[in-house]
């Protein structure tokens, strides 16, 4: 059943259009199950009804016309429940609704399951036999299994097929993702494709059968001079008879094989791409298809081969390209690496697919203040290309080709949104502090946007969180410990004599070194953090003697270690940090070197049990609330599909953050908070009634927080806390927060367009 499994969806994900992939999905269940009737009901929330999208064996008439409502019969009850029917004669349900128009009076075998993407029911399957017969758990359990499989991929068929829809009749389309950076960005799409796949290329016609021919060849040439450097480069290392295979892959290449089978697709219409796909995908299934084990194994040379043709003929259309003045950057995964090669002052907005909007690539948007949105549904990317759009990460909602009159309303909202980031702008050299006198410490996360982050000295209260790995994932090696110190020379110098507590070395998760990688199945619960560099203390006293240089005749460095879960990580952090003072102290006699403060950051769960220790141990925490978030909810930060549930506002993390206060007090231990939820002025306003009078955020942020804990008492702040403790549900304390900035004459901090 698995290879049938297997051969449905590829053959289905081959498709053209949606329609054209419900037709082959009917007709290949149908066969598989060996009944007589299979179909297919999409749901129309428009409309309250399912409608029949494609049969086989119903009146092939009643397909896009047939309706019936979310309440009736039994594909509405199936999809009620959600779970699957499987009944032997249908028409003795009580559910059961004649429907005369699909001819199904002949039929009285029942199996139908609904088919679910992301908590919501797309459609309903159905497979009838005129037979009076249960379906055995092994067919009821194949059509789930298929359903499972398929609901994505349907979900995203649907989609396209919007999409195509938009291009003929010019209208706008939507698609909803979580919002990461707040904003409006209106501009237009720039689609990157690290990792290039034929899933991603959507079929499209092209009128100009030359030019297309023309970028295939070149596209050609230029794998078989790769081929050629990748035998010349291995002919010293392996055998002869291994370097054949190159042989094999330029005779694949060669006109009378691919070149031949590419240009008749050409001839119909089809540009390069689109060609090469349906070659491609077509060589594989038929490889696929035989028997003997070494021919099938000859499919994955043909993928590889159509990859790297492709990897080609992308960057040859790309080659010519620019990133427009007003850059929308799309990508299945943005990574820092890729918002640094936008043109300074060219980038309006950030959509990616994958990730959330807690990895580090979605914090430096917020960083730059660049409007974001994060965990948008996987569509062929390419299909975005070059199209007008309006990006809303207020309500996180992408507009594609949006018309005139939505491009006037947004640029509208964003002239209002600056004259609300203006009235930040006119206080931000003024205090933060409440209106019954509490002083907040305002800090800056600073590390992500090297550039720019300098020229906040004076509208913040020092550096809460510098994130050193910044400096290392921009080089090619290990940096030296002469160049370390230089670094953080540069930044204590610059917010000299503020403070700077500047983070060891935190990599791993989703933070890895091109020149230092390592594959982990869990990678947040790995090998990151304070593990790595107790692991290779070589590296760890080189960046400890080189903080410790940096801050000889300042005196405003701290040093925190991340990633702390137990006593003997820090004992072991300690003892080495005395090692590089000792050191330092015998190599340069005559100098004075100060000790700095160390500290932990407070981000493990079982950290937080352990105040009292720490409390004897370090000179003072910093609470991590995004890892503290993942880990005390068991949610990936960085995995779009359980977005939705990380959530700083949930009542576990807020007691815990509570607790931390009221322990750190209790055993007179300096805390502070550097995590994502300090930036945003709801949360600041609870951590500051719990206690935290350090905040660090990101520089966008710190205006805002200034602003709006100027315009409020700290022990009004501490009501609604006692009331945000009691409630059950983020969505309950979020409720109780926006009603309280509502009440306090700060509603205009949640206008959300549209």
């Amino acid at each position: 059943m698995l290879a049938t499994l297997r051969a449905i969806v590829e053959s289905v994900s081959r498709q053209a259009n949606l329609d054209s992939a419900l037709v082959c999905f009917v007709q290949m269940v149908k066969d598989a199950m060996k009944t007589q009737c299979c179909s297919i009901y999409f749901a129309d929330y428009s409309q309250d009804n399912f409608i029949l999208m494609a049969t086989e064996g119903l009146n092939p008439d009643a397909v896009g016309k047939f309706r019936i409502g979310f309440t009736e019969g039994l594909v509405g009850l199936v999809a009620q429940r959600e779970e699957p029917i499987n009944v032997a004669f249908a028409k003795s349900h009580p559910r059961f609704k004649l429907s005369p128009e699909v001819n199904e009076e002949g039929y009285n075998a029942f199996l139908s399951v609904p088919v679910v993407h992301q908590k919501k029911v797309l459609g309903v399957i159905v497979v009838q036999q005129k037979v009076a017969r249960v379906f055995s758990q092994d067919e009821e359990s194949f059509l789930i299994t298929l359903s499972a499989q398929l609901a994505s991929q349907l979900a995203h068929a649907e989609i396209k097929e919007v999409l195509r829809q938009e291009e003929s009749s010019h209208q706008t389309s939507v698609l909803k993702g979580v919002s990461s950076a707040p904003g409006i960005g209106i501009g237009q799409a720039f689609v990157l494709l690290p990792k290039l796949d034929f899933k991603s290329i959507e079929l499209q016609k092209n009128s100009d059968v030359v030019e297309q021919q023309r970028l295939f060849t070149q596209a050609v040439a230029a794998t078989r001079k790769e081929f050629n450097t990748l035998s010349m480069t291995l002919s010293d290392s392996i055998p002869q008879e291994a370097l054949a295979v190159f042989d094999v892959y330029q005779q694949l290449l060669d006109a009378k094989s691919l070149g031949h089978n590419v240009e008749i697709q050409l001839q119909q219409g089809w540009c390069a791409k689109s060609a090469l796909k349906i070659v491609i995908e077509r060589l594989i299934s038929q490889f696929n298809a035989m028997q003997d084990p070494y021919i099938k194994e000859r499919a994955v040379d043909v993928k590889d081969i159509g990859l790297r043709v492709l990897h080609h003929l992308v960057n040859t259309e790309r080659a010519v390209k620019d990133y427009p003045s007003n850059t929308i950057l799309i990508a299945g995964t943005v990574t820092p690496a890729m918002l640094a090669e936008v043109p300074k002052g060219c980038l309006s907005g950030v959509v990616s697919v994958s990730g959330s909007v807690n990895s580090h690539a979605s914090i430096l948007t917020r960083a730059m203040g660049i409007p974001a949105i994060w965990g948008i549904e996987d569509l062929p990317l390419l299909q975005f290309n070059g199209k007008t759009m309006i990006l809303d990460a207020f309500a996180g909602r992408l507009y594609i080709s949006p018309s005139q009159m939505l491009v006037d309303e947004y640029t509208r909202l964003q002239y209002q949104d600056s004259l609300l980031n203006n009235r930040f702008f006119k206080e931000q050299y003024s205090e933060a502090v409440t209106l019954d006198g509490k002083h907040i410490s305002l800090r800056l996360n600073a590390g992500l946007e090297l550039n720019t982050e300098q020229n906040s000295v004076d509208v913040c209260d020092g550096v809460g969180l510098y994130r050193t790995e910044a400096w290392f994932m921009q080089k090619g090696q290990f940096p030296s410990q002469l160049e370390q110190e230089n670094w953080y020379r540069e930044v204590l110098t610059s917010y000299y004599p503020k403070p700077v507590v500047m983070r060891t070395l935190d990599i791993g998760g989703d933070k890895v070194l091109d020149y230092f990688n390592f594959t982990e199945e869990n990678p947040f619960l790995g090998w990151r953090g304070i593990r790595i560099s107790l692991d290779h203390p070589e590296l760890f006293l080189d960046q400890l003697k080189a903080m410790l240089k940096a801050n000889m005749g300042l005196g405003n460095l701290k040093i925190m270690l991340p990633m702390i879960s137990g006593t003997e990580e820090v004992d072991e952090s300690l003892a080495l940090f005395e090692q590089a003072y000792f050191e330092l102290s015998e190599k340069y006699p005559a100098q004075v070197i100060e000790k700095p403060a160390v500290g932990i950051m407070l981000e493990v769960p079982s950290s937080l049990f352990m105040i009292p220790e720490w409390s004897k141990k370090v000179d003072f925490c910093s609470v991590g609330s995004n890892d503290l978030t993942q880990y005390l909810l068991a949610v990936d930060r960085s995995n779009a599909r359980v977005a939705q549930l990380f959530n700083p506002y949930h009542p576990a993390v807020l007691r815990a953050l509570n607790q931390i206060a009221s322990d750190c007090e209790y055993h007179q231990m300096p805390f502070s908070l550097c995590g994502e939820l300090g930036g945003d002025p709801e949360g600041a306003i609870l951590l500051i009634a719990m206690g935290y009078r350090r905040l660090s955020m990101n520089l966008s942020s710190l205006n805002k927080v200034r602003w709006v804990v100027r315009r409020l008492n700290a022990s009004d702040m501490k009501t609604l806390l006692a009331a945000c403790l009691a409630q059950s549900s983020a969505k309950q304390v979020l409720r109780l927060t926006r009603n309280f900035m509502i009440e306090h004459g700060l509603g205009d901090l949640f206008y959300t367009p549209k």
